[in-house]
């Protein structure tokens, strides 16, 4: 460890190939790019997503000094600054000063731990506004076996900074990767409509992403049409990119393409694992004419953010996390209704009584098509505009000014500890003594 430098201890999934597991790492290299602290990294899981876990997955020179600060063996000592990214019910104060961040909530109300773990830091740190205004807005009364009641509400301070997009990476580019090419080559249809994100729990038609009836609208939309008809991509995966996971996904869109039947368009699944250029050359192909996206609720909504980077035009729901970062006047909404969530997307994080965001299915329908059939210049000059206002507000290096400014604000002067270096000692010479003979006299006694 690095005695001259304040110990600072991130326990996140940082490399884990899930959304926390990005967030994660972005954070965890803008803390390093920081310079102030001796960074190491206690890293965890998330659920059952995968991690990289070899140095050959480690694609740039950052990733490898990151590498460097995991954690081999317990530390020795308590962290200055500690700081905790997950969901706020998983947060403890290890560290002299402790943060946590958080993606936080996608529904109108958060449940209890979530306000008790916000409490326990002193100091929070959300990513939208949204998420600010949620866990801001909410008092709940905790209720003791012993019948007391006791208000309950975010004390601590809660600080918003967005995610931001590696613009290095994620623009406008006419360059696609071969890779992309070869998985698009045998789609013949010349316009797509393009899909992220992740397929969760929530059965059928009732995940928060909405993917379910995302398909189901789309495919009506242009069931039994003549001529030439637009398609559907949707890259997505359960919990990871294995061949049971591909086959669950494959499962559920034949699953509504049964029930809306007749003569539906095409749906392409895209499953497995892609890079960041991989990523980018697939928001850019030729073939992809715009994204969609039903989501009930984010957090923040990154793949939105990086979507918008293609320049493509985007649609989406009009409410919650992405609303900080897509401009209405240069972004497409899909209009809708706030209401509570569906008993089976309910789980310990979701409670059931929250609500979130319902797209209007018919509305959506219409938009869907009217986008098709009368694509226009106008629609594209918009997405341009917001392309280049994004890379502009919610790069990496933005998110780096608002996150360090933000810790110069809230964290203490650590002391450290000081290696003491004593000066080199010259050897002196001492002169020659001569040796003295001691002459004892005998003393009488005086009669």
């Amino acid at each position: 460890m690095n005695s001259n430098k304040p110990l600072c201890v991130i326990e996140a999934p940082v490399f884990n190939r899930s959304g926390y597991g990005d967030l994660s790492t972005d954070i965890a290299k803008s803390i390093l790019r920081y310079g102030k602290y001796d960074l190491k990294i206690a890293a965890t899981r998330w659920g059952n997503c995968p991690s990289k876990t070899t140095i050959d997955e480690l694609a740039t020179e950052e990733d490898r000094q990151l590498q460097q600060c995991f954690l081999a063996g317990p530390l020795n000592k308590q962290p200055d600054l500690y700081i905790k990214i997950s969901i706020p019910n998983e947060f403890q104060p290890h560290g002299k000063y402790n943060i946590g961040i958080t993606a936080g909530i996608e529904t109108t109300i958060p449940s209890g731990e979530f306000i008790e773990g916000m409490n326990r830091m002193n100091l929070n740190v959300v990513t939208s506004k949204f998420v600010k205004d949620v866990f801001s807005n909410v008092n709940f009364a905790k209720q003791y076996p012993d019948g007391r009641q006791e208000p309950l509400k975010v004390e601590k301070p809660m600080e918003v900074c967005f995610w931001g997009a590696n613009t290095d990476v994620y623009k406008k580019s006419d360059q696609i990767t071969e890779t992309v090419n070869t998985a698009l080559s045998d789609i013949p249809e010349k316009f797509a409509f393009l899909f992220v994100g992740q397929w969760t729990h929530g059965g059928l038609y009732n995940d928060r992403k909405d993917i379910g009836n995302l398909i189901k609208t789309f495919l009506t939309a242009f069931k039994d049409k003549k001529g030439e008809r637009p398609c559907l991509i949707l890259k997505t995966s359960g919990v990871n990119f294995s061949k049971v996971d591909k086959d669950d996904m494959l499962k559920k869109i034949k699953l509504v393409k049964d029930e809306v039947g007749g003569d539906t368009p095409n749906v392409y699944l895209l499953h497995g694992e892609l890079t960041d250029g991989e990523m980018n050359s697939l928001y850019n192909h030729p073939k992809v004419k715009a994204h969609l996206n039903f989501t009930h609720g984010e957090g923040f909504g990154h793949p939105l953010l990086l979507a918008s980077l293609s320049g493509k035009p985007l649609f989406v729901s009009n409410w919650s996390g992405h609303l900080d970062f897509l401009n209405p006047s240069y972004c497409n909404f899909f209009e809708g209704i706030v209401k509570p969530i569906h008993p089976e997307s309910v789980n310990q994080w979701l409670i059931k009584e929250s609500s979130w965001f319902y797209v209007s299915y018919s509305l959506a329908e219409d938009k869907i098509k009217s986008t098709y059939y009368a694509f226009n210049k106008q629609l594209t000059d918009k997405a341009e505009k917001l392309a280049e206002e994004n890379s502009k507000k919610f790069s990496l290096q933005e998110m780096d000014k608002l996150l360090h400014g933000l810790l110069d604000k809230y964290v203490p002067e650590f002391s450290v500890e000081q290696k003491i270096i004593l000066p080199k000692l010259k050897r002196i010479e001492l002169p020659k003594l001569n040796k003295i003979q001691t002459v004892t006299e005998e003393v009488k006694k005086v009669e």
